[in-house]
């Protein structure tokens, strides 16, 4: 079996989303310690919204990429 581009692509798309991930928990931790009037939940919740959505489009992607690994495979 040899690496490809899409298999580059597809690992590293998928090394992404677990980046994210791991920043969206540490967020939501850090919210967690937090007092409930505390200003700084405000940045770290549009922080965590930004990351969620950019998460959709890479998790299409991703999906994308191993629908066409599993296709060249066949």
């Amino acid at each position: 079996m040899t690496v490809t581009d899409a298999d580059d692509d597809l690992k590293a798309t998928s090394e992404d989303v677990v980046a994210d991930a791991e920043r969206l928990r540490d967020i939501e931790q850090r919210k967690q310690s937090l007092m409930p009037d505390d200003p700084e939940l405000i940045e770290l919740s549009e922080e965590a919204e930004r990351i969620a959505r950019g998460l959709v489009p890479k998790t299409v992607a991703e999906r994308e990429l191993a629908a066409e690994a599993v296709a060249e495979g066949s």
